[in-house]
């Protein structure tokens, strides 16, 4: 974490992270550099979130919004994903995504967000050092209903407990909180996770979606998870739609929410509709396109 004590620069040969066992791991230059720049992200609070809406096929309203991370201003970091990596790689991660869920859970409330937000958290940092009523204690004073929140289990690190695991998502739920897995079909344990923890949402990696109205053997994988999740209560969520007819397809097998470049890109704002093209071109309604 921030306040992690190491080992000051004059004991030292070269720059040096400490290792699982006390010892001192060496770091390139380059890694230096960007944990110094995570550092600095976090200690000046250099994030704001943006909104991607998830639609509702029939009728085309917003179900909710999923907060994502952005960094303001210059750096070294390509992607928010590489600043994650970075963070997770100098014992930062914690300290991160609490600013990210602080900044995205402050600015919902601001615009008066009424859907349900899901916010991505890392399974890692749940079964870690995450600090207990932190979030519930800034929903209080936001004045936002934990039942509207969605967790977001994401996959970047691997889960090395699973019955530990099990039981801090137990905790959450009996709090209040909704629980989603993040990007199904692309990672570690996505089927794993999705047996251990039986979730309220599960989301279809882009990896799925993608081209998948001419794609017979995703087409066959992704109707059997719709029918899997259908006979035990979960809701699936296609992510990554940017085609047409990539759309037309999800409807038809039954799945009831949508998020994509297609239906919604991410925002500073509020995206609140479908885009124009798609009230021209038709409304979806049980699962068909009427005309």
């Amino acid at each position: 974490m921030l306040n992690q004590t190491w080992p000051s620069s004059r004991h030292r040969t070269s720059a040096q992270l400490p290792g699982p066992v006390g010892d001192l791991i060496p770091v390139t230059p380059e890694q230096s550099t960007a944990l110094r720049e995570v550092a600095r992200v976090v200690s000046q609070r250099l994030i704001t979130p943006h909104f991607q809406p998830i639609f509702t096929l029939a009728p085309g309203e917003v179900h909710g919004y999923e907060a994502l991370s952005r960094i303001i201003g210059p750096t070294v970091f390509g992607s928010i994903e590489e600043l994650f990596c970075a963070a997770r790689s100098g014992g930062m991660l914690s300290a991160l995504e609490q600013l990210c869920r602080e900044r995205a859970l402050t600015t919902a409330a601001q615009f008066g967000v009424a859907e349900r937000l899901f916010l991505n958290v890392c399974p890692a940092v749940l079964t870690d050092d995450h600090r207990p009523g932190v979030t519930a204690k800034l929903l209080g004073e936001l004045g936002i209903e934990r039942s509207r929140v969605v967790l977001e289990l994401t996959e970047r690190s691997l889960i090395t407990d699973y019955d530990l695991f099990g039981r801090v998502v137990d905790h959450y739920r009996r709090q209040g909180y909704a629980i989603a897995i993040d990007d199904l079909g692309d990672g570690f344990a996505g089927l794993k996770m999705l047996a251990q923890i039986e979730p309220d949402y599960v989301k279809l990696a882009r990896f799925l979606v993608a081209d998948i109205d001419r794609a017979p053997v995703r087409q066959a994988l992704v109707e059997s998870i719709v029918s899997f999740c259908q006979r035990v209560g979960i809701e699936v969520i296609a992510e990554g739609i940017e085609r047409q007819e990539e759309l037309d397809y999800l409807a038809a097998v039954g799945i009831r929410l949508g998020q994509g470049y297609l239906l919604g890109r991410p925002a500073p704002h509020l995206v609140t509709a479908l885009p124009h093209q798609l009230h021209e071109q038709g409304l979806l309604l049980q699962g068909q396109f009427v005309w």
